[in-house]
């Protein structure tokens, strides 16, 4: 069992850390002021991570408190440790390797049956990826399930658009690579991520809303993931947007994913264009653009829906900034200018002044780089 001056020295050390991780190179000095630790102190910690080789010292001119004069800056080596981060989707899983500051270096992905393969088969195909992708720096493996999670973030408990139900993932990586696995709500994951590495602008609270096969959200408040309950979601995709609406795989009826989803998208979007599309929201928009009616019929459902599900989101919730993923990731300006209009129209007035409304920042590897952060922070910063 650690000793108080152990706690306090790993204390000390995670401190450190996530400065340099959320600061970027900085002086001793600097370091000691920002945290309020002694000079002696800072050098037995800097000392410690130098000899783990973690950080680095180098001269930077201009840098540090005195302009103009060189200076000694410690700065992360962000290509020391590695992590795993995999994203679970719906029939595809995507991985990457990742550095100190999430960045993947490598990335696979593979497809798999959803009908025919069941998730055992997929998790044992995960950590036959994962160890082509591993060196001998591996810190361990996040993983972004798509659905709640049990507390002690192990297992995804519940999956409604994959139809699978308590399906372990951290237990068998761990047999497999000989390092810890971590398991998190996917969508929580990118709002984390966004969070942490992300061009926010540090925005708090955040919300992240993705939408892909299903719209889910995940929210950040004083910078750690928001876990509320026994399995911590926050499920905007199941508020009922539509009475007597379609019938959503959850159970229910007239859920904001039925009406705002990629899937309904597409079938929309067949139907207007006569064609499949890979990219329906970006496709209907710029048929509305071009004077489609009835496309702009469609995207102004979808505005008006989603804008519903939000103002939920909003008036709850608080948050001074929402970032739109997934689908939205490659959607043109004009529909976040809905959106935002929308939104205006229906929230709670002082509520709706102060909140946001932005593109994703972290792209098509939001998934890696979410399960990536769940693992660093886990395992590296807060270890």
């Amino acid at each position: 069992m650690p000793t108080p001056v152990q706690d306090v020295r790993r204390l000390h050390r995670r401190l450190v850390l996530r400065a340099l991780r959320d600061h970027g190179p900085q002086p001793r000095a600097d370091l000691a002021r920002r945290l309020a630790l002694s000079p002696t102190t800072m050098t037995k910690v800097v000392g410690q991570l130098l000899g783990e080789g973690l950080v680095a010292e180098g001269a930077t001119d201009g840098a540090g408190t005195r302009v103009g004069r060189p200076s000694t800056e410690v700065r992360l080596r962000t290509d020391a440790r590695h992590v795993i981060g995999v994203q679970v989707g719906a029939g595809t899983v995507r991985l990457g390797r990742c550095d100190l500051k999430a960045r993947p270096l490598e990335v696979c992905s593979f497809a798999f049956d959803l009908a025919g393969e069941p998730p055992e088969r997929v998790v044992r195909r995960i950590a036959e990826a994962a160890a082509a992708l591993a060196g001998d720096r591996l810190l361990g493996i996040g993983v972004a399930a798509p659905g709640p999670v049990d507390a002690g973030q192990r297992r995804n408990v519940l999956s409604v658009n994959l139809g699978w139900r308590d399906v372990a993932f951290a237990d068998p990586l761990e047999r497999a690579l000989g390092v810890p696995a971590v398991v998190d709500h996917n969508v929580r994951a990118m709002a984390l991520a966004e969070a942490r590495y992300g061009d926010t602008g540090g925005a708090d609270p955040l919300l992240y809303v993705y939408v892909r096969t299903g719209v889910g959200a995940g929210l950040v408040i004083g910078g750690q993931p928001f876990r509320s309950g026994a399995h911590g979601v926050t499920e905007l995709g199941h508020l009922r947007v539509v009475e007597r609406g379609r019938p959503c795989a959850c159970g229910a009826s007239g859920c904001l994913e039925t009406v705002a989803a990629e899937p309904y998208l597409a079938e929309r979007a067949r139907a207007l264009l006569g064609r499949d599309s890979q990219d329906p929201l970006t496709d209907l928009a710029e048929a509305a653009h071009g004077g489609d009616g009835r496309a702009a019929a469609v995207l102004e459902e979808l505005v008006d829906r989603l804008a519903t599900g939000l103002a939920s989101a909003v008036n709850l919730l608080n948050p001074a900034l929402i970032l739109l993923g997934g689908a939205f990731r490659t959607a043109p300006e004009p529909v976040f200018d809905l959106v935002r209009d929308a939104l205006q129209a229906r929230a709670f007035p002082v509520l709706r002044d102060a909140v946001q409304v932005r593109r994703a920042t972290l792209g098509p590897d939001a998934g890696v780089v979410g399960s990536a952060a769940v693992a660093l922070d886990r395992l590296f910063y807060d270890a």
